[in-house]
């Protein structure tokens, strides 16, 4: 991880990424350990009952959580890859919408605000800070000019005085 490379968006994309990802799992456990507790029952399901559902859950939370820790790097890859995986997650919780719909209908709109956070929300390369050196070279700048000796001020009187006294001024 480069941390002067991460930025807002990173660190909130990442952290969804996460969070979604465990809240996943969780699902995927519920699903798998204690299915009378959602609303529909295995036969209303879409595609799979709810054993399968919650292993596939389960290991699709893993996955989404390391694309968050990914997505900290900052490469495009991981970008790329955190879109695809909120997307595909957003169509397994609209197929797992029967079973909770509130709880699905939240996860597809954090999966909604990973995918803005990805592509919206990043800075382009040109935009971006300055790299280290550079930051270095504006700090020693910084630095000299303040400990430099101060310069004489002088007053507008003077200033004024010297105007007329050459003809330049008014």
């Amino acid at each position: 991880m480069r941390p002067e490379a991460a930025n807002g968006w990173q660190f909130f994309v990442a952290t969804l990424l996460i969070v979604i990802g465990a809240v996943n799992i969780i699902q995927g456990m519920v699903a798998l350990f204690s299915p009378d507790f959602y609303v529909a029952t295995g036969s209303d399901m879409l595609f799979l009952e709810y054993g399968s559902w919650g292993v596939l859950l389960g290991l699709w939370g893993a996955v989404l959580a390391i694309a968050g820790l990914a997505v900290l790097s900052g490469s495009t890859w991981a970008r790329v890859f955190g879109i695809v995986l909120a997307s595909l997650n957003a169509l397994a919780q609209l197929a797992f919408v029967v079973a909770m719909p509130m709880w699905s209908m939240v996860a597809i709109a954090v999966d909604i605000l990973v995918i803005y956070g990805l592509t919206a929300g990043w800075p382009s390369r040109g935009s971006q800070a300055p790299g280290r050196a550079e930051h270095e070279a504006v700090y020693q700048s910084g630095y000299r000019a303040s400990h430099e000796t101060p310069r004489p001020a002088r007053s507008p009187e003077e200033t004024t005085g010297r105007q007329q006294a050459t003809g330049h001024g008014s």
